[in-house]
């Protein structure tokens, strides 16, 4: 099966369907022989295709023509509305005729957008300054799909449901703009804006071109303040902020071209074009709302005046955890059916700043000790195939359950089975200051669990060691270990620990504290207008 479509869901396949992804197919056009050998290494029954209902990107036609040169008795096109089946020629000639179709059109689309990208760049927005605390908010989510492996996961969706419900419980009538509803947004009104057209040559210009469709969509509404969670790209929220005549509150989680040059692919198409239109977002955005003082102190070093920027560390729905604190790890454990241990849980994706090529060592130190120990390690990612290999070979498997990515509620259930938890952050490899705001890290504390974490910027502004947590040395798994085993072989300590954390996270992580600030910093900024005077563009 070649799976062509943007986001399919998480349970698209049969169990003992062979299936090739689009980002796969796209992996092995780099590795030949491998390309060949899965086509025509051997004869297929059937080869099926599936594509969604937008018009095939350059990408995806040839997806579809790598797919017509299986070795195959029949092939079968799947869409949303209807399956046709053909033999191989005919199939071979469907998919020549959807490339001559779909390439030219994704490159010459690329280019329009490309310069007018740039002309946005340059553009100065000249938004207004507040006129009081906003009461009426838009909030746009910019990106073409919400979903991480086919799911609401991660600290973007947790984020974004924290945010959203916070705006609201603190009184300001909040509409949502996205490709789909957030998970967790359920008492909000949304509307959904679908992408029309994907850009898979240079994927960056898919946002740049589904601002107009947000922008579309939301221009109708009155507002008092946007708000967008800033992704590279998009010009959505200055675009509609200026139209509707109000200020934007960005929410800026760091530098994506930072990102993709470190943690990423390493290289950032039309990277002159993507970072004069970032700055632009930094430049002209009313508030920027930023994760950690790290992220603050980057932007003021850029020229963003300091009293525009606002850190607003990430939080947590301590109300929402009230029924998982409720009831003790081992009775969890009895309900997930899981082996009554001790059990130490981690959840993030696996990528490189999550520390999560620390885990192996770190849990083979800790089983030397505590054999009887075992682990949740709830999430999936780019990482996630190589720890998984470096944990059989380590003969972990039988301790470890990789439980990969979960919806938010059974993703929370797996925790609650857990009597300790890990943040093995690591440094970031430019060696600049980590500047992250690690959600899990307030769901563990609104968990009422004790946790061992990186003594890493903010990580260690957060927690207080011996009070709220353990601190140890990043990218250290004895360190890390020791943290675990001390824990597991001291019951006051979990209890005095987890009760301080969720204390903190009560008083200053709610999602509600999170947005009273920044509802109280545009209102500030109304009695001030001369701080949204816009800096020089550099």
């Amino acid at each position: 099966m070649i799976d062509l479509r943007f986001s399919p869901p998480p349970d698209a396949h049969a169990p003992d369907d062979h299936v090739v992804t689009l980002d796969q197919l796209a992996g092995l056009g780099r590795q030949p022989g491998q390309l060949v050998r899965l086509l025509a290494g051997r004869r297929w029954d059937e080869v099926r295709v599936l594509r969604d209902e937008r018009a095939l990107s350059g990408v995806q036609a040839g997806g579809e023509g790598l797919a017509a040169l299986a070795r195959a008795r029949r092939f079968e096109l799947a869409r949303p509305d209807g399956a046709s089946s053909s033999g191989r020629g005919a199939f071979l000639a469907r998919a020549s005729a959807d490339f001559a179709t779909a390439m030219p059109r994704e490159l010459a689309r690329s280019a329009l957008l490309a310069r007018r990208a740039a002309r946005v760049g340059a553009e100065p927005f000249e938004l207004p300054a507040p006129s009081g605390r906003p009461q009426r908010v838009t909030y746009l989510r910019t990106e073409p799909s919400l979903r991480w492996m086919g799911l609401h996961v991660g600290g973007a969706a947790t984020h974004t449901a924290g945010v959203v419900n916070g705006l609201a419980a603190e009184g300001a009538d909040v509409h949502v703009y996205a490709p789909e509803r957030p998970a967790g947004t359920e008492a909000v009104p949304c509307t959904p804006v679908p992408a029309r057209w994907l850009y898979q040559l240079v994927h960056w210009l898919t946002l740049f071109d589904y601002a107009d469709d947000v922008v579309a969509a939301a221009a109708g509404r009155p507002a008092d303040a946007v708000y967008q969670r800033y992704a590279l790209g998009s010009h959505a929220g200055l675009t509609l902020a200026r139209r509707l005549g109000v200020p934007l509150i960005l929410e800026f989680n760091g530098s994506e071209i930072w990102t993709e040059r470190h943690w990423g692919g390493g290289r950032v198409p039309l990277v002159r074009t993507l970072a004069a239109l970032e700055r632009r977002n930094l430049i002209d955005a009313t508030l920027v709302v930023v994760v950690s003082e790290v992220l603050r102190d980057q932007l003021v070093e850029e020229g963003i005046p300091a009293e525009r920027v606002l850190v607003n560390p990430n939080g947590v729905d301590v109300d929402a955890l009230a029924p998982l604190r409720a009831r003790p790890p081992a009775e969890w454990r009895v309900e997930l059916g899981l082996p009554e241990a001790p059990t130490i849980g981690f959840i993030g994706t696996f990528g490189l700043w999550h520390g999560v090529k620390v885990l192996p060592a770190l849990i083979d130190a800790v089983q030397r000790e505590r054999p009887d120990a075992r682990w949740q390690l709830v999430g999936n990612g780019p990482l996630h195939a190589e720890v998984a290999q470096e944990l059989r070979e380590r003969g972990l498997g039988d301790v470890v359950e990789l439980t990969g990515a979960l919806p938010h509620e059974q993703a929370v259930r797996r925790l609650a089975a857990c009597d300790a938890f890990v943040s093995p952050h690591v440094p970031n490899p430019d060696g600049t200051r980590f500047f992250g705001s690690p959600t899990k890290l307030f769901e563990y504390m609104g968990l009422q669990r004790p946790i061992v974490a990186s003594d890493l910027d903010q990580i260690g502004e957060v927690l207080e060691d011996g009070r709220t947590g353990l601190l140890v040395a990043p990218a250290d798994p004895d360190a890390a270990a020791a943290g675990v085993v001390r824990l597991l072989g001291d019951a006051p300590l979990r209890e005095r620990l987890a009760a301080a954390a969720l204390a903190e996270a009560e008083r200053t992580y709610a999602w509600s504290a999170h947005c009273r600030r920044i509802l109280d910093a545009v209102e500030a900024l109304a009695d001030r207008p001369a701080a949204v005077a816009q800096p020089a563009a550099s």
